[in-house]
This record gives structure tokens, C-alpha cells and sequence, in this order.
């Protein structure tokens, strides 16, 4: 007997979705030569300035990215971005059982969640919060080089950097509990094809199955 699937993500979200990760892979893989001392040189010459042209292509990536959710799906995005500033007790006990559930598989104190769990949530958030600053430090250095004080160019490199290292440290819980733990495969098809089944929803969505089924998402 075939799963009753609930549909999670429309083509629009999981477009941005893939489009964000192939920018983010970029900045990421880019920008390591200021990291890794024994690839540092790849930083200086044509090389540098090859790396330093697809830094800037990811990053205009990750705003067309971001413009295609807007322009096409804007009450997705703006449904999306109203859950991830939604917290309450349940996203803080989520918080304290994660451990318990995730390396214990004990679901016994996890407490029913909204259509993104709060460990999802966090990392939206970081995802949001990180992505606006990374954009406007992004920009005062690279268009702003030469034609703003220094002292302020100094600041915005050292925020720039810092938000990436915060932003890859939490990408590698994300995709650790995306891709790889066993208990959240459906979670990763369904920014594959856009649809989890409807245990899946039940088990680990209880909020936003209770909504589903009142009618109200």
C-alpha cells in the first residue's frame, strides 16, 4: 500500500533551496585560501583574482536565488521566514531532548514541532540573519574598496569572516542531520521531490500536522 505523502516544498522553495547550496558551496570552497595557510598563495596573482570573480558569481547566485523565492513564491517565503521567528516552549525543549533523540533515538520528552523543528529553525535563522550580514560586509568591501574608511573596511573583513566561520559550523550539523543521520532521510527527499510522508509529518511535525488537518496550512 503506497504512503499518503504530504506535499512540504513546491518547486519554487526547493529551487532556492539547491540554488542557495551551490552558492554557498562556492563562497565556501572560495574563500578558504584566507583559512588554510598551505593554500594560501592561491590568494595572490591571476589565481587570486579568478577565485576573488567566483567569489562574486556565488554571491550573485545567492541573490538570484533569493529573488526567485520573492518574486515567485513570496507568501511561501514570507509563511517560511514568520515560522523561524516563532519560538516557544516547544522549540526550547526541543532544544534540551535533541541529544537524547538524536544519538539515543529516544523520542519519549521530544515535544510535538511546527513545520521546521527548532534545531531547522536555528539554522535558518543563521542561514537569514548570517546571509544579510555576509551581504552588506560583502558589498562595502567589494564595492566600497578604496572609497570608504579604512577602518570600516577592517570591520566589515573581520564580520564578513567571522559569519562564515559561524555559518560553516552550523552547515555541518545541518547537513550531518540532513544526509547522514538515519532518522532524517525522509526530511532530505523532501527537499528532493517536495513531499514527506504523512507519518513522517505526524511523528516529527505534530504542530503543522495539526494544521494540516484543521485546515489552516
Amino acid at each position: 500500500m503506497a504512503k499518503k505523502m504530504i506535499l512540504a516544498f513546491n518547486t519554487v522553495q526547493r529551487l532556492t533551496h539547491w540554488l542557495v547550496t551551490v552558492a554557498f558551496a562556492i563562497l565556501v570552497l572560495t574563500g578558504l585560501t584566507l583559512f588554510i595557510p598551505w593554500i594560501g598563495n592561491l590568494a595572490q596573482g591571476s589565481a587570486g583574482q579568478l577565485l576573488r570573480q567566483w567569489h562574486r558569481f556565488g554571491f550573485v547566485i545567492g541573490v538570484v536565488a533569493v529573488l526567485i523565492y520573492l518574486i515567485f513564491a513570496p507568501k511561501s517565503l514570507f509563511g517560511s521566514l514568520k515560522r523561524i521567528f516563532r519560538w516557544g516552549k516547544n522549540e526550547f525543549g526541543w532544544l534540551k531532548a535533541a541529544p537524547a533523540y538524536y544519538f539515543k533515538g529516544d523520542e519519549g520528552k521530544m515535544p510535538p514541532q511546527d513545520k521546521f523543528n527548532a534545531g531547522q529553525k536555528l539554522w535558518y535563522l543563521v542561514v537569514v540573519i548570517g546571509g544579510l550580514i555576509l551581504l552588506i560586509t560583502g558589498l562595502l568591501m567589494w564595492l566600497g574598496q578604496g572609497a570608504i574608511p579604512s577602518g570600516l573596511f577592517q570591520i566589515s573583513a573581520l564580520l564578513h569572516s567571522l559569519t562564515a566561520i559561524v555559518m560553516v559550523l552550523f552547515f555541518m550539523v545541518h547537513f550531518h542531520l540532513a544526509v547522514v543521520h538515519p532518522l532524517m532521510k525522509d526530511s532530505l527527499n523532501s527537499m528532493r521531490f517536495g513531499y514527506l510522508p504523512e507519518q513522517f509529518v505526524k511523528s516529527h511535525h505534530a504542530r503543522w500536522y495539526e494544521e494540516i488537518k484543521a485546515g489552516k496550512s
